[in-house]
């Protein structure tokens, strides 16, 4: 290290210029930051779109033993208003449908299903869920990304990583930090800036369990206003959706 360190210093008093090696790269590089801020910007633009989504999930036992599940979400979405979504694992399996005026969840292996008022627009709803009913739309991000909901703040480093191909598809591979959380995006090259694949790593957990999303699109679905609509099965039992307040106390 001292032969390369003096040798830099001769360099930079001889006036020849500095091996790339001697220069740190950004911890923020703006370059990846621009990405997400173009594939934000590109997801705005579509007016309708259907996405399927093959998520894994690590949990960690008191042991600290990783514990692995999987599970699947189909999302059909109408901007602004229209969302069809159906998400199944192990243990559950749901549907979500809002057609610009009300909202459904049907819990289809228990037959039973609840619908209240929602507002116009699926960001308002999936902020109206969240505030109200302790409940998220699925996979959310989608519909935050690129709008003034999705910030940026707390990033505190940013690389872009390099070419990676997710499903046959060419991506460029980005990788962010914050204080809770790492996180890798694969986002498609090319005309299309789509997220093709999402790796969170939690670190406030010493054991770092993962999550990790792969997703699969189609940007020119088939469908009509009947996809967004409940349409209750004969024998299906309705019930009243819990507020936030009220789930916290059971």
């Amino acid at each position: 290290m001292r032969r390369l360190v003096l040798t830099l210093a001769a360099l930079a008093l001889s006036g020849a210029a500095v091996p790339a090696l001697a220069q740190q790269p950004p911890a923020v590089d703006p370059a990846a930051m621009a990405a997400l801020d173009d594939m934000g910007a590109y997801l705005r633009t579509l007016k309708s779109f259907q996405v399927d989504v093959a998520t894994t999930d690590e949990d960690v036992l008191d042991d600290g033993q990783k514990i692995q599940s999987s599970g699947t979400t189909s999302i059909l979405a109408r901007m602004p208003d229209g969302l069809r979504a159906e998400t199944s694992d192990d243990r559950h399996e749901r549907m979500y449908l809002y057609d610009g005026k009300s909202f459904t969840l049907f819990a289809k292996r228990l037959n039973y299903y609840a619908t209240v008022p929602a507002p116009p627009t699926i960001g308002k709803l999936a902020q109206t869920l969240d505030e109200n009913y302790d409940v998220s739309v699925p996979i959310v991000d989608l519909f935050r990304w690129g709008t003034p909901d999705w910030r940026m703040e707390g990033i505190t480093g940013a690389m872009d990583v390099g070419p990676s191909v997710v499903g046959g598809t060419t991506c460029e591979q980005y990788a962010f930090r914050r204080d809770d959380i790492d996180w890798q995006i694969w986002i498609q090259k090319g005309d299309y800036p789509l997220p093709r694949r999402l790796v969170i790593t939690t670190k406030t957990d010493e054991a770092r369990p993962q999550h990790t999303a792969e997703y699969s699109w189609n940007l020119a679905p088939s469908f009509n206003d009947a996809a967004f609509i409940f349409d209750p099965p004969a024998d299906a039992g309705q019930v009243v959706l819990a507020g936030a307040a009220a789930a916290a106390t059971k």
